[in-house]
């Protein structure tokens, strides 16, 4: 598998041309939850705010997806274990840019721009409920 070919067949390619495919958050549906005593419980957590005319953030929006995304792999950021791997593994991926940096890879301001993306949706975890 060539690092341009989805892990997911569902989930959208890069085109030939080496455009970025966009999903449209909008029309995908919302995975079923089906309970589980290993959820984790929250207490109230406050909500970013959402966007003029009552829709999701853009930040709520990935939120749904990396959720949508775990649960079509029976996983949840409702579930502790799951959370806490996934701020784990945000954690190595910002270490690996800082490397590709070091190396020459990513120039500082390009992985400075990833680093700010991964800090946004490292709160993915606080925005599902």
């Amino acid at each position: 598998m060539s690092a341009a070919e989805p892990a997911d067949p569902t989930m959208p390619a890069l085109t030939e041309r080496g455009e970025a495919a966009v999903i449209d958050f909008s029309t995908r549906a919302r995975a079923s939850r089906r309970p589980d005593p290993g959820r984790r419980k929250r207490v109230s957590t406050p909500q970013p705010s959402r966007e003029p005319g009552g829709g999701l953030s853009p930040q709520q929006q990935m939120a749904e997806h990396i959720e949508t995304t775990l649960n079509h792999h029976h996983l949840s950021l409702t579930d502790e274990m799951t959370a806490t791997a996934y701020e784990v593994i945000l954690e190595i991926v910002r270490g690996l840019l800082q490397g590709a940096e070091v190396q020459g890879i990513v120039d500082a301001d390009g992985r400075a721009e990833l680093d700010v993306m991964i800090r946004g949706i490292a709160v993915a975890p606080r925005l599902i409920v």
